[in-house]
């Protein structure tokens, strides 16, 4: 059964080794959980998936370094920091999306949620749409005129911790599962070798469903779907459990190590981070040149190869920044 709260990316190495040999052998055993666990019974499996998981450690780590430094999040910083001020229409609604996170909320419910500030990763998604407004042409007014209006939305935060480095070493470890569903995608879409393997290409189908709308990589949830460990747990379990009964597959798994250790090997490939600049004024409306209320927005980007993109920032949450909703107070205003 996959262990989602495995610890990767935790362990020192000793001596001159890249890295621990207790992150090397959870790497690789998070890889065949996370895609057909069956091809552990493939002689050779962990000798062929180690170079190519190690390509990926060091890729998911170059990732994670070449994020910016945790910016605050406050009512205090939003007025000097033009991500903050255009990710969200005011402090106040920066404090009431936070205040509505339900990892962030998880994280305080924890021995660990008095931290003071919360590191986070706050991913936000670009939309960018034509609309017709006004612009200067020289001195006149023009109508009419075709724009393009940015927007960010679909707030959320990733892995509050109560310290930077914490935060980072679990972003790490979920661009590596990123990784893994971009390798459980391929293995589903692999063609079939006999009629007999369709009903393991089809528990493999529910699995990816599964870690996909669990926010087990970097997209969103979807609504609807089980969201608590707990719960993924059990349901992978049964999958698990499915995916067994279907038999070994001699044709099949050798193919899917193949597609696994591809994906691995070409993980820059699969998951990257790149910079996004943008000039656009108050309004979100791009604009060609800087000056007058242009501003720049210097944001990194992270795509998968399926043709995903996030906007991610780091941020440092004060606790006074979090006004998390009293749904009984809301009601009882309502009621009277």
């Amino acid at each position: 059964m996959l262990k989602l709260f495995h610890s990767l990316f935790g362990a020192k190495p000793a001596g001159n080794a890249r890295y621990d040999r207790v992150v090397i052998e959870a790497a690789i055993d998070r890889a065949l959980d996370a895609t057909d666990p069956r091809l552990r019974s493939l002689s050779g499996h962990r000798k062929r998936l180690e170079p190519a998981v190690v390509k990926a450690i060091d890729h998911v780590i170059a990732l994670a370094d070449a994020l910016p430094p945790a910016v605050e999040a406050s009512a205090r910083t939003y007025g000097e920091d033009e991500r903050l001020s255009s990710f969200f229409s005011s402090p106040a609604r920066m404090s009431e999306v936070f205040g509505a996170d339900r990892a962030l909320l998880d994280f305080l419910d924890t021995p660990q949620g008095g931290a003071n500030p919360v590191y986070a990763l706050l991913v936000v998604e670009r939309t960018e749409k034509k609309v017709l407004g006004m612009a200067m042409q020289g001195e006149h007014v023009q109508r009419e005129v075709s724009q393009v209006q940015v927007s960010f939305d679909k707030h959320r935060l990733v892995e509050p911790q109560a310290s930077e480095e914490e935060n980072r070493r679990l972003v790490m470890r979920r661009a590596f599962d990123q990784v893994l569903t971009m390798a459980l995608t391929r293995i589903t879409m692999a063609s079939k070798e006999r009629e007999a393997l369709e009903a393991g290409q089809s528990v493999l189908k529910a699995k990816l469903r599964a870690l996909q709308s669990s926010n087990f990589g970097l997209a969103g949830a979807d609504a609807g779907e089980p969201a608590d460990a707990a719960t993924l747990e059990a349901k992978l379990a049964r999958i698990e459990t499915d995916l067994q009964a279907t038999g070994t597959g001699a044709a099949t798994l050798p193919r899917h190590l193949d597609i696994l250790v591809e994906t691995l090997e070409k993980a820059p490939e699969q998951l990257f981070a790149q910079p996004l600049s943008i000039l656009m004024d108050r309004l979100g409306i791009r604009q060609d040149v800087p000056g007058g209320t242009t501003v720049q927005l210097d944001l990194v980007e992270v795509r998968n190869s399926g043709g995903q993109a996030i906007v991610v920032l780091p941020v440092a949450i004060p606790r006074d920044a979090i006004r998390v909703r009293d749904v009984f107070a809301e009601a009882k205003r309502l009621l009277i």
